[in-house]
């Protein structure tokens, strides 16, 4: 039975990663609680996988310091760490079978090879290929091959399992198969996950903590949940996506109705939580499932109505479960209604028509602007 030892909380404090003039981390602070599964997510060169490089002992940080389990890793080599890496790429020896794959880094360490191969054969159930443990890696499906990979990381009951896209090499139907599988094997074990990923949807549904980066900065770190339905400031909510962000400055204030200025001259009536004053530059967003489409008359042209938008119907996407309706609203982003299949037939609308979009006051989330 495959043992976890020590604790897996990882602190890092200040870290920098320069290489030459070009910054790639910039004084990052974050705590990783023991046993969490916690993903950073981000756009291609955001400073991602450099972190997890420098977690993983293969990057030397310019500046700061990572602790795991309160004690300071960064002067360690990546075998001292306790900590393992499973790569995009899988790097599985082709003329070696599953077992041995797996049981290969216990032999560099000299370990005894009756010990070696329990400790594989235990990892080869956990992942589910015991009928393959004889079998070659070019015998073996793409996902056959990741927990190969993940199987071989554990061996050495590391406190924390560092991964590096290690879905994006998978088709979609795998992908899905394997993320269950992931998070089913990290409760299993206990031990910490950071795992790098560019996919939204994918770093929702794994993970107890959602690190939302930036140009080698963190622009949130917070649950899934939070993440998803309080952004802190607009790059998060469009990043995240399922939110529509309105950016202007505000006009005049009515009552608690403010009237909302866009970059384009166009107004929107706005009543939401806060105290919004006159003059002010605000970013907000509502939750695209929030919005409401009602159909109009072709020739209405006005709307006095708070937390409403009269537009026109831009596209119309069937997604399954929901419909994608994409209104024409000036602006740098579109302004989406995703809407249940039901409401969207009772709702009677098609490409083209006149409509009214609205929301709850409730549903408005105002945005830290930076």
């Amino acid at each position: 039975m495959v043992q976890v030892t020590g604790r897996g909380q990882i602190e890092i404090v200040g870290l920098t990663k320069s290489f030459g003039q070009v910054t790639a981390v910039h004084k990052v602070n974050l705590i990783i609680p023991d046993g969490a599964y916690c993903c950073l997510l981000g756009p291609s060169g955001c400073g991602k996988t450099t972190i997890l490089r420098m977690i993983a002992g293969h990057e030397i940080p310019t500046e700061g310091d990572i602790r795991i389990g309160g004690k300071s890793i960064t002067d360690l080599a990546p075998l001292q760490r306790g900590t393992a890496m499973m790569f995009q790429n899988y790097a599985l020896f082709p003329h070696m079978n599953v077992l041995d794959n797996i049981a290969f880094a216990l032999k560099v360490r000299g370990v005894a090879r009756t010990e070696r191969y329990d400790r594989a054969r235990d990892l080869v159930g956990k992942v589910k290929l015991d009928r393959l443990s004889n079998s070659l890696p070019a015998q073996l499906s793409g996902g056959q091959q990741q927990r190969v990979a993940l199987a071989r990381a554990l061996i050495n009951n590391p406190r924390v399992l560092l991964l590096d896209e290690p879905l994006s090499a998978l088709d979609e139907l795998l992908r899905l198969r394997m993320r269950a599988e992931l998070r089913q094997i990290q409760r299993d074990l206990g031990i910490t996950f950071v795992h790098v990923t560019h996919t939204q949807l994918e770093a929702i549904a794994l993970s107890d903590m959602v690190v939302v980066m930036d140009q080698g900065r963190i622009e949130q770190a917070a649950s899934a949940q939070d993440i998803y339905c309080n952004p802190r400031n607009s790059y998060v909510a469009r990043f995240i996506g399922g939110q529509n962000v309105l950016s202007g400055r505000i006009g005049d204030v009515i009552n608690g109705v403010a009237t909302l200025v866009r970059d384009d001259g166009r107004s929107i009536l706005l009543q939401g939580p806060g105290n919004l004053k006159a003059a002010e530059t605000i970013d907000c967003c509502v939750r695209r499932d929030r919005v409401k489409i009602e159909k109009m008359a072709r020739d209405t042209e006005n709307c006095n109505e708070p937390n409403a938008v009269l537009t026109t119907v831009h596209a119309i996407e069937y997604q399954g479960s929901y419909v994608k309706v994409t209104l024409d609203v000036p602006g740098p982003e579109e302004f989406v209604a995703n809407i249940t299949d039901t409401e969207f037939l009772k709702a009677s609308v098609t490409i083209g028509d006149r409509v009214l979009a609205r929301w709850s006051a409730s549903d408005l989330r105002m945005l830290v602007r930076e």
